[in-house]
């Protein structure tokens, strides 16, 4: 079988069945945002590895080194920040092309120390190797978090709701103007700008989820969204074993993404359903808590909005504006080793 015909989920599930899990800390191994594993005292450790390849995660053409650094750090913070975990330490692996300058590696590590400090980690050592072209960051994360503060993708329930921080589709559109320069773009070039920054400097929600966790709202799930909204649903959805209405009239779309969708003929709640790499949290929650959890939320900064409900049968119904009710046949996003577009 080829990859292509697998694809990036399929090969997980593949690869993970040749490995057991031989100590009983291991509390979760393969299947969500990081590992967590107990240690003594009752506190859990989390970690989480990526990676980011030039030509496939960023291009330097339109990525400067300190934008790199930063976005390597902030999309592994925000895998522990779904666990319900703060990040405390990284080690980074560079795979360095030859012919870089050495004031590139000083602009990296700049990013680098600059979203390390936002985001409350301690960089304490990696690796470096010389590739034959291509750059290569992998960063491994560790985090903390207590038991009882734990977040996973399995455990909602039908009639939870369905929540989310920030807003969705700015990265995805911001990565399709960086990819058309020759394009003539309409609308504000302070919106271009603002979508452009969203996917190059990503926020992880650290502080929100920890606002979450110190609480006393029943949280039954959580995911961050990295390879599109549909997709990273359905992860969540599965995990859990249920299914979901998804209500694209409450989608939170900044101003900036819907302006430069209407003034360029594109289809917001398509755009915001299948991009990825907004790195907001995806939750879901029991019902009754919805109201107190929005009123806390209102003068905190940064908001969260329900954009769905959990459903006993599986599988998700795009509510559309219009009314009509339409079932995702297949989770929209991004997958490795197939085609997407």
């Amino acid at each position: 079988m080829d990859l292509d015909r697998l694809g990036e989920f399929g090969l997980i599930a593949r690869l993970a069945s040749h490995i057991p899990h031989r100590s009983r800390r291991v509390v979760k191994g393969i299947g969500d945002d990081c590992a967590v594993y107990s240690q003594p005292g009752g506190n859990y450790l989390v970690v989480t590895a990526d990676a980011l390849i030039e030509s496939v995660h960023f291009d330097l053409n339109t990525t400067t080194p300190e934008q790199l650094g930063w976005k390597t750090v902030a999309v592994n913070a925000s895998d522990v920040a779904a666990m319900g975990a703060a990040p405390r330490f990284a080690v980074v692996t560079l795979g360095i092309p030859k012919t870089t300058k050495v004031n590139f590696l000083d602009r990296l590590y700049k990013g680098l120390g600059r979203a390390c400090e936002a985001f409350g980690v301690d960089l304490v050592g990696g690796d470096t190797v010389s590739t034959p072209e291509h750059w290569m960051l992998s960063l491994t994360m560790l985090g903390e978090t207590r038991k009882k503060r734990l977040f996973t993708r399995k455990g909602a329930k039908a009639g939870d709701a369905i929540l989310m921080t920030g807003t969705v589709g700015d990265s995805a559109l911001g990565l399709q103007i960086l990819k058309s320069p020759g394009k003539k773009w309409s609308g504000s070039p302070a919106d271009r700008k603002h979508l452009i920054q969203r996917h190059l400097e990503p926020t992880a929600r650290v502080k929100e989820t920890a606002k979450l966790a110190k609480s006393r709202l029943r949280v039954t799930s959580m995911i961050d969204v990295s390879d599109g909204l549909g997709q990273d649903l359905g992860h969540l959805l599965s995990a859990s074993e249920v299914g979901a209405e998804l209500w694209e009239a409450s989608l939170p779309l900044s101003k900036p993404f819907e302006n430069t969708c209407i003034k360029n003929g594109l289809e917001a709640g398509e755009l915001a359903l299948g991009g990825g790499e907004d790195y907001e949290l995806l939750f879901t929650l029991k019902s009754e808590d919805v109201k107190k959890l929005l009123r806390s939320f209102v003068n905190y900064g940064t908001p969260v909005t329900q954009i769905g409900e959990v459903t006993a049968r599986q599988g998700v119904v795009w509510v559309r504006t219009n009314g009509r009710r339409q079932t995702l046949r297949k989770p929209a996003g991004f997958n490795h080793f197939k085609e997407n577009g």
